[in-house]
């Protein structure tokens, strides 16, 4: 009976639920409509990105909430959650409830100016993991759309990442949308978040959290440097948020910890020599002189430092990675051996161990037990460019936002036109998904994809950084080397929108912005070329006071 009435409400009619359709994506479609004349290929990307979006987005209704370890139980539901709205991980398998899925794809989304969903996702996280958990603070990692925890309950071993990503993700929502009422409705489960990670998942004491991140690989340490990074950004981002709720305590508290791992970060994770980068996990975590073994296996999770930004009071917001450091790790990453014709790999290649082997041209000369995994998933190559962009090595990141783009919109690649999947063709996932079995395919469509084309061209090209919950705007655009110009309009900021443009010459670089967000106050800028100074500064075309800022993307 209730198919039949669905059937029904479907067929009574179809020309005016068209037509409704029809009308919602053009809405989606009106807002963040960027130009980008010298990369029409990632224009076309950010217009499907949008779509692709708005085509995950979920609801359910009368949930019943239940940790069904990793689908071994079915016990009595804890609770129910009358109405839950979510942004779906992946099609067609997996249209649930994430925790990491959905953190990474907050920053896409926020640039796409789809302020609800994300705001419904987040507050079904917590609504699950409340009831779930025990109001612990633990953020659970996947919820089926009845209700079912398949994984993520407190006495289960993960994900750590995605508890210290929660406050990151809230932060970021409510510095686009100003939304008090959000951050009053998310805050105390964001504080509660963090206390869970610094005090519960950190045995031995020394900062860094134990528990799974985002790579899930034999021979990693118990300590993984993914979670490092975010619980040293999510601190920094809960300080954030206390701070405009007048929470002083938890303002000492966060900043402390935080500012405490960010002074032994280097010394504790950089892995050096002719590797260039960080070590991927940590292990021998009761040594009393902090001096745990250091494991290296090539995983992606290497760039998070360079990609997690840190917005800390009174300073320029910029990555954990020093800018040294960053350009060694940027550098490796770009050759053959952990980046292919399609995107970063999953694991580098390195020398072949005698308990693992390795495909492909070997990195370094560092020997791991890991096997190299060169499948590219567009998380991954979203996230290097990401990391390049926030160094403003924007010529460089164009490889990485073009190999994503290529995926939705190159024939010959695609499976659904315009749609962002989660691994592309490569060395270790050949033949691709549409010669594939069905058991044997990853999604044909995956939303944290678009973190790696919406965030590098609304964020870093076209520089829009809003902080609405305190009134302000900037907007620092940084113009690709050999390209004319960046442009956007409609590119919600709060309540109101902004558009930018900006232009690049040989002698001088112009910034345009039309900015609807009353009770704004504006910044406005442009990255320097790198040894380039500045002999004027005009706004209206009048000379204006300026401030050079020395930031991770250049001055």
């Amino acid at each position: 009976a209730e198919a039949r009435s669905a059937l029904s409400a479907a067929l009574r009619d179809p020309a005016g639920l068209l037509a409704r359709k029809v009308a919602a994506r053009r809405s989606i479609a009106a807002n963040t409509v960027v130009d980008l004349p010298g990369d029409r290929l990632l224009q076309q990307s950010v217009e499907w990105s949008k779509q692709n979006l708005a085509d995950s987005v979920q609801q359910a209704d009368d949930l019943h909430l239940r940790a069904t370890e990793e689908g071994r139980s079915y016990p009595a539901s804890k609770g129910t959650l009358a109405k839950a709205r979510w942004i779906g991980a992946g099609w067609p398998d997996y249209p649930w409830i994430f925790g990491t899925d959905g953190e990474f794809t907050a920053f896409a989304t926020v640039a796409a100016g789809q302020f609800s969903a994300i705001e419904d996702h987040l507050r079904t996280l917590r609504d699950v993991s409340d009831v779930v958990n025990d109001k612990s603070g633990k953020v659970v990692h996947e919820v089926v759309s009845d209700g079912s925890v398949y994984f993520g309950a407190n006495d289960e071993a993960g994900n750590t990442d995605e508890t210290a990503k929660y406050p990151s993700a809230a932060a970021l929502v409510w510095r686009w949308t100003g939304d008090r009422r959000f951050l009053d409705d998310v805050y105390d489960f964001a504080r509660r978040n963090m206390h869970y990670v610094v005090e519960r998942l950190d045995a031995d004491g020394d900062g860094w959290p134990e528990g799974l991140g985002n790579v899930e690989r034999p021979g990693m340490g118990v300590e993984k440097l993914d979670n490092t990074v975010y619980t040293v950004r999510g601190l920094y981002d809960l300080a954030d948020m206390a701070r405009a709720k007048g929470d002083t305590a938890t303002v000492t508290w966060a900043t402390s910890h935080g500012d405490d791992l960010v002074k032994r970060f280097d010394q504790a994770w950089w892995y050096g020599g002719d590797t260039h980068q960080f070590a991927d996990s940590l292990d021998d975590p009761d040594n009393p002189a902090n001096d745990n073994t250091k494991i290296f296996q090539r995983h992606w999770i290497g760039l998070t430092p360079l990609d997690a930004e840190l917005v800390r009071s009174g300073q320029v917001t910029r990555p954990l990675a020093t800018d040294a450091h960053a350009r060694e790790v940027l550098d490796q990453r770009e050759r053959p051996c952990y980046t292919g014709d399609n995107g970063l790999y999953h694991t580098g290649t390195g020398p072949t161990s005698a308990e693992g082997g390795n495909k492909g041209p070997a990195c370094d000369s560092a020997v791991s037990s890991v096997q190299s995994d060169r499948e590219a998933f567009t998380i991954n190559t979203g996230i290097m460019a990401v990391a390049e962009g926030n160094y403003g090595r924007l010529a460089q990141q164009r490889r990485y936002t073009d190999d994503n783009a290529r995926q939705q919109l190159d024939p010959s690649l695609y499976e659904m036109p315009g749609a962002m999947p989660e691994i592309v063709p490569s060395p270790d996932f050949d033949p691709p998904n549409i010669d594939r079995p069905e058991t044997g395919r990853s999604m044909v469509l995956q939303a944290w994809g678009a973190y790696g084309n919406l965030w590098p061209v609304v964020s870093q090209q076209l520089g829009v950084a809003p902080d609405l919950g305190r009134g302000r705007l900037e907007i620092v655009p940084q113009v690709p080397p050999g390209q004319p110009s960046v442009a956007g309009r409609n590119i919600r900021v709060g309540a109101g929108s902004v558009d930018v443009s900006a232009s690049a010459s040989a002698t001088s670089l112009r910034t345009v912005v039309t900015a609807r967000a009353p009770g704004t106050r504006l910044l406005i800028g442009q990255v320097l070329p790198s040894g380039a100074a500045v002999a004027s500064v005009t706004l209206n075309g009048r000379p204006v006071r300026y401030e050079v800022r020395r930031t991770a993307r250049g001055g």
